[in-house]
């Protein structure tokens, strides 16, 4: 999985990629408010407010977008947030709250002008660390950097003029062309079997998106053994690494449960592998799924293979396989219902 462990801290790729972008994006605004004021002018920091709001809102909005997994479970809040929708509700909040603070201040043009600058630059350095740190298309990141880089010479070219209609006419342009290329994308080069790709028969033996999952065979929590992976074969099927001692994999278990009980008549399994070797016996594990009422396969890796051989490094992990075997998508960290039907479309 991607992470980085320095010792009892799990830091995943997309969280310090995140921060940098961030960090990014806040030294592009100090740099383009600056280059706009005079040395009498106040310096502008409302910026961190509106990332702490940002922050506390989407995080809490999980209130709001699923009430009921917080009710019967409040630590959930520390796990999960309200994922895409929360995003939305807590950018809405802040533009709502930058509005009122500052659309009254002789300042208030070219502020908005460098918000846009700091968001450009944030999510274009975004994308250009994934190309390094992820797998990602090559193709479809490099454009949209390109297109990122692009707009902010025009922002940067002279002093741009800070017209609404102008700042309108920029971002619109800037949001229908990553429109544009995320589209192509999707129906052409990121297309399994696109152009010739060696997706299913060809398909190498591997960890990384695109590659054929390695094949296992386990004994499951009733006991004897279950299927190969390679069973599965024309369904869906997520493979889940947990233990029963790992605080976010039970609060993951409902997800799965429901997600499950929800799409197990749709070609979709979810083969949960247990890290039997650090649990202290198997009867543990089989209360563990007594007390969630789980009907998904459990399978015990005793002797800690086949997380070995899937480089799970962290619990919970888990792996989305398409209906030929081979791996679309890594998640580390839990994920709920709404993430889980997300990755199985």
């Amino acid at each position: 999985m991607d992470t980085w462990i320095l010792g009892p801290l799990v830091l995943q790729n997309n969280v310090w990629m995140t921060a940098a972008a961030v960090a990014a994006g806040l030294g592009a605004m100090k740099l383009y408010v600056r280059r706009g004021q005079d040395s009498t002018t106040k310096s502008y920091d409302r910026v961190y407010e509106a990332l702490l709001i940002w922050l506390l809102v989407w995080k809490l909005s999980m209130l709001l977008t699923d009430f009921q997994s917080v009710w019967e479970s409040p630590i959930s809040l520390l796990y999960f947030s309200g994922g895409v929708k929360g995003a939305w509700i807590a950018a809405a909040v802040v533009v709502g709250y930058v509005w009122l603070r500052d659309h009254s201040s002789p300042e208030w043009g070219h502020y908005k002008y460098s918000w846009l600058v700091s968001l450009l630059v944030g999510y274009t350095i975004y994308r250009l660390l994934e190309i390094v740190f992820e797998e990602v298309s090559f193709t479809t990141n490099g454009l949209l950097v390109i297109l990122g880089v692009a707009t902010l010479l025009y922002c940067l070219k002279g002093q741009a003029p800070e017209g609404r209609r102008t700042l309108q006419q920029l971002f619109l342009i800037y949001v229908l062309g990553h429109a544009l290329i995320s589209a192509v994308a999707a129906n052409t080069w990121e297309k399994p079997g696109f152009g010739g790709n060696p997706a299913y028969a060809d398909a190498a033996t591997g960890l990384r998106i695109g590659q054929r999952a390695p094949d296992f065979e386990l004994e499951s929590l009733e006991g004897g053994t279950i299927k190969k992976l390679s069973d599965f074969r024309g369904q869906k099927v997520l493979i889940n690494f947990w233990a029963t001692w790992c605080p976010p994999c039970q609060v993951e278990m409902p997800h799965m449960e429901r997600f499950y009980s929800e799409y197990k008549d749709r070609d979709v399994v979810i083969l949960s592998v247990n890290a039997t070797q650090t649990e202290a016996s198997k009867v543990v594990v089989k209360a563990f799924a007594a007390h969630w009422e789980l009907t998904f396969p459990i399978v015990l890796d005793t002797l800690g293979e086949v997380g070995k051989t899937y480089n799970v490094s962290a619990y919970p992990a888990t792996y989305i396989i398409d209906e030929q075997g081979i791996i679309r998508k890594k998640v580390q960290g839990p994920m709920n219902e709404d993430s889980l039907r997300k990755a199985v479309r």
